[in-house]
């Protein structure tokens, strides 16, 4: 196994500086930093992840808790990306992510026990709502945390967030139609209670206001986010007496069982989704869909955890990412049929 004195004797610096570069720490110039981690490279060098914790007194994990569903088919499909992204730069930083279920009825106690057992340095989390109590219990007992997503809560501004843009996305999706023709363009919402589901549908009305289109209530129905659900919620579409002819669904595996839904009734209706998943691109309509950044979102979330675990004085960050629309046929051509 490489070691760090042969790493330091091939790039020419002391130990201490290969130890500086590796852990973010100390001033060296950029040139040098480089140097070091070509070598590194180079050499297959992989740091003592056991010795590094010994020294400065840390777990170097970072726990992400996550309140599974009761099913498999409840995971949500962008989840995987996610964890990938947020594994490969949680693992670049010479740390590892410790998935841990953390069910709503007690999730705070998981939480607890993670700190109190010393086992994390911190925690990533996820699928935030308003004025989220994770949020508040972790400001009171001054643990460095990261969210994906925003609390709309006045913690927000001492929180260190990323965020995608999910007002415009969907923003941009209802205005697609729109563009394509469509007066009659239903949604097919997450239930209340989400931040990110509440700022999308603040798009969908958004978009509607700016082009003239009327708000209709009836075309707005409720999905969890499972296939299945947005099987129901289309069926629930197609039994109104004046049927939409597109349709938002706030994410891709709601527009999966709305698109089966049609099929089945032999009905066209232009469709978008939201998380442009891989499989979305080889339906038959290809899906148009809203694309997110996971994985400049979880850089940006393992960075600023990192900073915070190391840099007691790190300043809070936030940050709001755009999506861009991806158009495929799903909403191009003559619907309505």
């Amino acid at each position: 196994m490489i070691s760090i004195r042969e790493v330091a004797r091939e790039a020419g610096v002391s130990v201490t500086t290969v130890s500086y570069v590796l852990n973010n720490k100390g001033h060296i110039s950029e040139e040098t930093r480089q140097k070091v981690m070509d070598v590194v490279e180079r050499l297959g060098y992989v740091p003592r992840i056991g010795a590094q914790s010994l020294r400065d007194n840390r777990a170097r994990i970072v726990g992400y808790p996550w309140n599974f569903g009761p099913s498999p088919g409840d995971v949500n499909a962008i989840l995987e990306e996610f964890l990938h992204y947020t594994m490969f730069y949680t693992e670049q930083r010479g740390r590892h992510l410790l998935l841990v279920r953390a069910p709503a009825e007690n999730g705070l106690a998981v939480y607890d026990d993670l700190i109190k057992s010393q086992r994390v340095d911190g925690f990533i989390l996820s699928h935030t709502v308003h004025n989220d109590v994770r949020i508040r219990h972790l400001h009171k007992i001054k643990f460095p945390f990261v969210a994906f997503g925003q609390s709309t809560s006045p913690l927000d501004e001492e929180t260190c967030w990323v965020d995608v843009d999910g007002m415009n996305g969907i923003r941009m999706a209802t205005q697609h139609l729109i563009e394509q023709g469509h007066r009659r363009i239903a949604l097919i919402r997450e239930p209340e209670g989400s931040v990110s589901g509440d700022a999308r549908y603040r798009g969908y009305v958004t978009a509607l206001a700016d082009s003239g289109v009327p708000y209709n209530p009836e075309l707005v129905v409720v999905a969890e986010h499972r296939v299945s659900d947005g099987y129901l919620a289309a069926q629930a579409l197609l039994d109104l007496p004046t049927l939409p002819t597109g349709i938002v669904a706030m994410s891709d595996t709601i527009a999966l069982g709305a698109m089966q839904a049609l099929r089945d009734r032999g009905y066209r209706a232009a469709i978008t989704g939201f998380d442009d998943i891989p499989l979305g691109e080889f339906l038959t309509p290809p899906l148009t869909s809203v694309r997110q950044p996971i994985e400049d979102v979880a850089a940006l979330m393992v960075e600023m955890l990192i900073q915070q675990i190391d840099d007691e004085s790190f300043v809070p960050q936030q940050h709001l990412l755009l999506p861009t629309l991806v158009v495929r046929a799903s909403s191009l051509g003559d619907f309505g049929q």
